[in-house]
């Protein structure tokens, strides 16, 4: 009888601790979402945080800059005063640069997107779009090509796929046309912003 008790509280202690350990993964995996390292030290991903865990992450990391890779108003006015607030608060840079949805290497938009990572000034970085997959997923190939030595499928197998099956048609599509075209589009750059900040 105490020996069926005593069982019953273990269990009971178990699944109690099991639930907590539960809840508590579940909070930061949504407070978190999507954060991960993409180039330790200097490059970082994520969906769109929350103001609260967005200062706790620049002052963790010591971002210079975010990147928000969504178009304004996307998320509504309030979530894009609340970064802008934030971002300032902690004495870093915030650049507003819509990742387009084309498939084109050579967009001014992609190309404004180059010039960012070109600017060691820039480094460490937070990149973001709403729900950190595609758009972001998008602008760390380009850096992985650029300043990686990377291939696009080498960049798209080492980023995390979040619970999908694969990365975006698009994205894998914009990715190989960018790798066979960059030489037409990014002249080879004299200084690689990464070999700087590594040195």
């Amino acid at each position: 009888m105490i020996f069926g008790r005593r069982t019953r509280l273990l269990v009971f202690g178990a699944v109690l601790a099991g639930m907590v350990a539960g809840g508590w993964a579940y909070r930061n995996h949504h407070r978190y979402k999507h954060f991960a390292a993409h180039d330790p030290g200097l490059v970082y991903r994520s969906a769109w945080l929350e103001a609260d865990v967005l200062d706790e992450v620049i002052e963790k990391h010591q971002f210079r800059t975010v990147v928000n890779l969504c178009y304004e108003g996307e998320m509504g006015e309030q979530r894009w005063d609340e970064e802008r607030r934030v971002v300032k608060n902690a004495g870093a840079r915030l650049v507003e640069l819509p990742m387009p949805f084309t498939l084109d290497a050579d967009d001014p938009q992609i190309l404004k997107h180059i010039e960012v990572m070109r600017d060691p000034d820039n480094y460490p970085m937070l990149v973001h779009c709403q729900h950190g997959v595609t758009r972001t997923d998008k602008f760390l190939t380009i850096y992985d090509i650029l300043f990686r030595g990377m291939s696009a499928d080498e960049s798209l197998a080492a980023q995390p796929l979040f619970g999908r099956d694969d990365h975006n048609v698009h994205v894998r599509a914009f990715a190989r046309r960018f790798e066979r075209e960059r030489d037409n589009v990014v002249p080879r750059m004299s200084v690689n912003p990464r070999n700087v900040l590594r040195q």
